[in-house]
């Protein structure tokens, strides 16, 4: 009788097993920790051999990665490697930048709600990771919104800072936050002013041209608020709107928060939300070393890369 050849699925499960019993050899994944569905995923993958091994090449060169999307299996994202096998000697040390769209994960691109994602090389137990996806800012509609529920993720260099809002006590502030975070308005601006046990402060447009340094604080979003002062009181965390000298009813785009409480604010700036998550990111750009005339000015830029809202809908 012949022998049957074994299938395709048997031979991919035993190559998959044989991946995973490499001795000395580690894989892990370190993604961005919240794209939007519209974005790109990136996820740095490590390699660590501690022993001579032979990797298999589709390791260093390809793509097999199994999805989940809120605990449902998703889209695998697979793309072949160059095949064979790799060489490496202990103590080898290999990264890759992983990219793919975040709505090739996604079986419905139009999200309503944030979806956490996990990823897993098959074959190679530990090497996953999880992490989420906002929905596409620009299919999020506004008066869909409950914003006494709607947060809003900053995503910096220093790590992410999570707001929440007070649209009892400011409801004009936190509706132009949030629509200029959906715009994409703050994204790539910079914390221009820092002040340690005092707060942080951005969302000046010019902050996204070197070139204007001189101007940056001045710059807003072509409108201006009315101060709508409440009963919230400066204290560490604290989201309130910037404004031009003693101009109450200046504030703009700009916005600080507090690093430390601050009563002598209370009452004469408009509080309109508070941090929640990123005490830590908080507290890693207040100590910045600064400089410049007042001595607020970060030396290295603070970039805030992405405002992202996590939409909750009205009920």
């Amino acid at each position: 009788m012949p022998r049957l050849l074994p299938s395709l699925a048997v031979l991919l499960s035993f190559a998959l097993a044989a991946v995973a019993q490499i001795p000395g050899v580690r894989v892990d994944l370190y993604p961005r920790s919240l794209v939007t569905a519209n974005g790109t995923v990136d996820v740095r993958m490590v390699i660590l051999a501690e022993l001579d091994a032979e990797l298999p090449a589709d390791l260093v060169s390809g793509v097999q990665l199994q999805v989940k999307v809120d605990d449902n299996p998703g889209p695998a994202v697979r793309q072949a490697g160059k095949g064979g096998a790799v060489a490496v000697t202990a103590n080898t040390r290999i990264e890759r930048l992983l990219q793919f769209p975040a709505a090739t994960l996604l079986t419905n691109v139009e999200l309503q709600q944030t979806a956490t994602v996990s990823l897993a090389w098959e074959g190679m137990p530990g090497a996953n990771c999880t992490f989420r996806i906002a929905p596409d800012p620009s299919r999020v509609r506004f008066e869909s919104l409950d914003l006494a529920k709607t947060q809003v993720v900053l995503v910096t260099d220093y790590g992410e800072m999570l707001l929440q809002f007070r649209p009892d006590k400011a409801p004009k502030h936190v509706e132009s936050f949030v629509k200029l975070s959906l715009q994409g308005f703050f994204d790539r601006t910079k914390f221009h002013r820092v002040i340690s046990d005092f707060m942080i402060q951005g969302g000046c447009p010019l902050t996204k041209d070197d070139g204007k340094i001189a101007e940056w604080g001045q710059g807003g979003p072509g409108y201006t608020l009315n101060a709508e002062f409440n009963d919230l009181r400066h204290l560490r965390g604290t989201l309130a709107a910037a404004r031009r000298g003693n101009d109450y009813n200046s504030a703009g785009s700009g916005f600080y928060i507090c690093h430390k409480d601050a009563p002598q604010l209370d009452g004469g700036y408009t509080v309109f939300g508070n941090l929640v998550q990123g005490a830590d990111t908080l507290d890693r750009i207040a100590r910045v070393p600064v400089g410049g005339p007042t001595n607020s000015l970060p030396l290295q830029p603070v970039v805030l890369h992405q405002a992202i809202v996590l939409p909750v809908l009205k009920k």
